[in-house]
């Protein structure tokens, strides 16, 4: 399904209101599932921006991803993801593409 995703983290730092106003979403077919991480060497629930081209992920992804908000016009996904070998906490507001 795609959404206008907002990361709401930057190395697992929140980023504050003003900065959040001034980003400019992704338009992106967000999915969500179940897959073996080799990076959390287990089975975790994963969100990602789906590309039918291969290659590194547009964004990094997020492992034990979770929806922690939904409402009519969108949803919160929250999870880590590994940025240069590091786990950070990172969240994105994904907003329903009109």
């Amino acid at each position: 399904m795609y959404f206008l995703v907002v990361r709401r983290r930057s190395h697992g730092a929140a980023l504050p209101s003003e900065q959040l106003r001034q980003q400019t979403p992704i338009r992106a077919d967000v999915h969500i599932g179940e897959h073996q991480s080799e990076l959390l060497g287990r089975v975790s629930t994963q969100a990602w921006v789906f590309s039918p081209a291969p290659g590194a992920d547009v964004i990094p992804r997020l492992h034990d991803a979770k929806i922690t908000g939904m409402a009519q016009q969108g949803m919160n996904i929250s999870g880590v993801e590994e940025i240069d070998g590091v786990l950070y906490a990172q969240s994105w507001w994904c907003r329903v593409d009109s």
